[in-house]
């Protein structure tokens, strides 16, 4: 394989004012950016002749008219590649992709070449309902057309691909070139032998009134998606489905399985729409030192928050569900009184975890759960998580981590075996001093994420919060 050499693609068309600010946020990044502009007609794209002029790392691929999002991706892809590059990162032009974990996708296809790094998106409070539960019935489908768990969201475009095996695939296709080309160009390529991984990334959500663009026509384009799944079904049962065989047991000897099924440990919010898979162990040499080290300046950074407000999205999977139950609310953490986490919905209730244990709170009174030593060391987990207090882990817990930047993941693995089977690993993610995301795994099938928003401004609490919110 050349040498790992990438730029972002992005794709417009007619994408509006918002086209400028998404290009200048990507080129921050440090990575080389060029938008096909394919075939736009409302002078978006003029600003990026003149940004061009004087930004060597731009350039701009204009398409005479309007091939579809696949279309304008797989020209722009042969043109990286006939300019050397190895690897293209797709992004949206509209700004609802996070240009801030360009850098994390990057690194991920560096160290993977081989394989296709796609995104998974954790979705924002204000994204449609619809929206979410809409993508149920292709990501069920993509994973019969993949024979299993492997690509998490296939209409999420946030994605690097190896170009060669990109244009190699899909290319001399006639498939895959309008709003199928997300779902199409990562079946396509699982079942050439190139391995999905799959990595979290937050998505924007703009409503029309704040210049969100979409040209997605309801009735034209849904009927191209299930067209398109008429054929790969056809195609797999016809065709592919003993070579698939062959790479997903080369994946698995090659310990592809893992990083398919959960590379990092970062959630995907409210678009998880099917069980909870097994997560990614991190390798011993990744085991995080508990004496003062290289993690000691982010428990100091946690330390230093005394009263932390933040909203949180909930998510419980069970084996008997196909989606899973959505909680949202409030946390509130507080370095002397513990943790409350005050649910809004579906019901309205009230969870405090303290020294003394775990308390409910409802419109009834207050009430304590029966005693549990496995429940209590799981919640007693829970609190020295939000607050990374590392020597206070290590009794219950083999700690394990990774860092990349200002982002990190924890692996807590129980060591008594009762602990295990009760909560089998808890997983931690954050940013700099900020605890975004804690998962509590105790089967294949069955889990609790807790997905914790940034805080908000810091303020001490009042003493009505404390009295209300704490005990």
């Amino acid at each position: 394989m050349a040498p790992f050499s990438a730029l972002v693609l992005m794709p417009s068309y007619n994408t509006g004012p918002r086209l400028a600010a998404v290009v200048a946020e990507a080129l921050r990044q440090g990575w080389p950016v060029r938008v096909i502009v394919d075939g736009s007609t409302d002078a978006s794209d003029v600003p990026l002749e003149a940004l061009a002029r004087t930004e060597p790392r731009l350039s701009v691929l204009r398409l005479p008219a309007n091939e579809g999002k696949g279309g304008a991706v797989l020209a722009g892809a042969r043109s990286a590649l006939a300019d050397g590059f190895s690897h293209g990162l797709i992004m949206d032009a509209d700004g609802q992709h996070p240009a801030a974990s360009i850098a994390e996708f990057m690194d991920a296809a560096r160290e993977q070449p081989e394989a296709q790094i796609l995104g998974r998106p954790r979705f924002p409070s204000n994204i449609p309902i619809e929206r979410l539960y809409g993508r149920q019935l292709s990501i069920g489908l993509v994973r019969l057309l993949v024979l299993g768990p492997g690509i998490a969201d296939p209409l999420f475009g946030f994605r690097v691909y190896p170009l060669a095996a990109l244009l190699a695939t899909l290319g001399p296709r006639r498939g895959g070139r309008r709003y199928d080309f997300d779902t199409e160009s990562a079946v396509r390529l699982a079942w050439s032998g190139v391995p999905p991984v799959n990595r979290w990334a937050p998505v924007k959500y703009f409503s029309r009134a704040e210049g969100g663009v979409s040209h997605f026509h309801y009735l034209r384009d849904n009927v191209r998606l299930v067209w398109m799944h008429a054929r790969l079904i056809t195609e797999l049962l016809l065709l592919r489905w003993p070579s698939l065989l062959r790479h997903r047991r080369a994946w698995r000897r090659a310990g592809w399985v893992a990083a398919v099924l959960m590379l990092g440990v970062i959630p995907s919010g409210p678009g998880r729409l099917c069980a909870a898979e097994p997560a990614q162990p991190v390798v011993a040499e990744e085991r995080i030192p508990i004496a003062p080290g290289s993690w000691d300046d982010l428990a100091r950074m946690v330390a230093a928050q005394s009263e932390v407000t933040a909203d949180f999205t909930e998510h419980r999977y069970f084996p008997f569900r196909k989606i899973p139950v959505v909680l949202t609310g409030v946390s509130r953490v507080s370095a002397a009184r513990g943790l409350s986490l005050q649910y809004l919905t579906p019901t309205e209730r009230l969870v405090i975890l303290d020294s003394e244990g775990m308390l409910l709170r409802d419109a009834t009174g207050d009430s304590t759960p029966p005693a549990d030593p496995r429940g209590d060391a799981a919640n007693r987990a829970l609190r020295h998580v939000l607050r990374l207090d590392f020597p206070a882990l290590a009794q219950d817990f083999e700690l394990l981590g990774r860092r990349a930047g200002d982002r990190w993941s924890l692996v807590l693995v129980p060591r008594a075996d009762d602990l295990r089977r009760t909560l089998g690993r808890i997983s931690v993610d954050g940013e700099a001093g900020l605890v975004r995301r804690i998962e509590l795994r105790r089967s294949a099938l069955q889990s609790v994420e807790i997905l914790i928003s940034p805080p908000r401004p810091p303020a001490p609490f009042a003493a009505d919060d404390l009295k209300r919110y704490f005990r």
